[in-house]
């Protein structure tokens, strides 16, 4: 059976939001597909490139990485930080382009620096010497704060938050089967952004995938082949967000910045269409891969575990069997779900009592013959002490808080602005177990909530918009 692992995620964009390559640029690209596309944009995009240095890089943010300033006074564009613009909301800060760069930095808000979207230890990338380290394609601007929050961890979807940015960014334990350990999420509106420049990464270097999918940071991202050049996961992940968030005006400036800069391009911000014809089912290479399990995932929400699995092909198939396990040996079936034919599920497992295990859930495919498969299986860690439920979010009336597992302990709940400034506080009994914020003296704008008991807190990101 073939991987069909795009079916769901084709797209269309507006002629006027194709960014323009020179004429030629990709020629012999016509009718090419698969790993031979993906080779021959290589040599287009490797063979124009003139390597800068990564210093250079300062220079060029100010010049393509910008946008008009909205928040404060000063210069009149500010720096494209994705991870603290909020699209058609508040952003909690803004940078001075140049005057406000830094190395690392001890606060969010402080200044800005290079991130590595694909970070350097997963290539043992040398800033000092022009090459990978020193790209712009994927090296994007960033507050130094998060740039060091997320580290070397991967790009993901969070199923259990640490961390949350002032724009809503996420690091927390992975939502998605087939990884372990900790992923960072940015904001959906640029999950495209880092998608595709981690598409050009594995496309632009793809003779090397192999020998750096060894480095352990790599392991869960980087193929150990030429062709994908990704893990499974991780490629439906980026094909995914690649979808789901088409290609903007802020990339195709930045692309169009980029051949000015360093002339190559990325193709896959050039016609997106690329990306459908390399990894797509007709390739040979892919067609001994799994099918069916496009996307498995599952989030806490409260006391229960929402599970959703997407799929694209159900021929022959009976059911799903959902497993539980706390140990990863031993599978309990706690669900059987009938194939009905269509292409996302849902399930609530209850997990009141598990508070403290790690849990583990995976799919059994049962087909007509009785034959089976599974699934990735996708882990997620409970503390003993859960996060709270905040909704709706944005807010328009109140801002409904839901305790759990805080029993009779004191709590003490805090609503700041960008600011920092208090515009809510009070103190309760945890075995009230929920609390509303009325919001009518409460300004429209983006908030931080927190939530603190017994040295420990939980901290969030609330919109008010009346």
């Amino acid at each position: 059976m073939r991987l069909l692992i795009i079916t769901l995620f084709s797209f269309f964009l507006p002629n006027l939001l194709l960014a323009q390559p020179p004429a030629g640029y990709y020629k012999g690209t016509d009718t090419l597909t698969c790993s031979k596309l993906k080779s021959v944009l290589k040599t287009i995009i490797s063979s124009s490139i003139s390597p800068k240095t990564y210093a250079a890089l300062w220079v060029q943010y100010p010049k393509t990485d910008i946008k008009p300033r909205t928040v404060d006074s000063g210069s009149a564009n500010v720096i494209y930080d994705i991870y603290s613009t909020i699209p058609g909301g508040i952003d909690p800060y803004q940078y001075t382009p140049t005057t406000d760069q830094c190395g690392n930095t001890g606060a969010e808000g402080t200044c800005y620096n290079r991130e590595h979207s694909v970070p350097l230890s997963w290539f043992s990338g040398n800033t000092s010497n022009s090459g990978p380290g020193t790209d712009y394609n994927f090296i994007f601007p960033t507050d130094g704060h998060v740039n060091g929050k997320r580290g070397n961890q991967p790009y993901g979807e969070v199923a259990k938050v640490s961390y949350t940015s002032k724009n809503g960014s996420k690091l927390g334990t992975s939502a998605v089967a087939g990884f372990t350990g900790d992923v960072f999420e940015p904001i959906d509106e640029f999950k495209g952004d880092v998608a595709r420049a981690f598409l050009y990464f594995i496309t632009m270097y793809e003779d090397n995938i192999p020998s750096w999918s060894k480095n352990a940071d790599a392991a869960e991202s980087f193929g150990t082949t030429t062709f994908p050049g990704a893990t499974i996961p991780f490629l439906q992940l980026m094909l995914k967000w690649n979808a789901e968030d088409p290609v903007s005006k802020k990339e195709i400036d930045r692309n169009n910045g980029t051949y000015t800069f360093q002339k190559n391009r990325n193709p896959f911000i050039d016609s997106p269409q690329y990306v459908n014809r390399i990894w797509n089912q007709n390739c040979p290479e892919l067609t001994i891969l799994p099918v069916n399990f496009v996307y498995f995932t599952g989030r806490l929400s409260g006391r229960n575990i929402q599970l959703k699995w997407d799929v694209n092909e159900e021929s022959n198939l009976v059911e799903y069997q959902l497993q539980k396990s706390t140990n990863a040996s031993d599978f309990i079936t706690i669900s059987t779900v009938k194939a009905d034919g269509i292409s996302h599920y849902l399930y609530n497992d209850f997990v009141g009592d598990d508070v403290g295990n790690s849990l583990l859930y995976r799919l059994k495919k049962v087909d007509k013959s009785g034959s089976f498969s599974y699934s990735e299986v996708f882990k997620i860690n409970l503390s003993k002490e859960q996060a709270i439920t905040v909704y709706p979010n944005p807010a328009r009336n109140f801002i409904h808080i839901d305790l759990q597992n805080y029993n009779s302990k004191a709590v003490d709940i805090i609503l700041n602005d960008v600011m920092g400034k208090r515009v809510f506080n009070k103190s309760i009994n945890g075995s009230e177990g929920q609390l509303n914020i009325a919001t009518q003296n409460i300004p429209n704008g983006n908030y931080f909530l927190k939530v603190c008991s017994g040295g420990v807190s939980y901290s969030t990101m609330v919109i008010v918009a009346k």
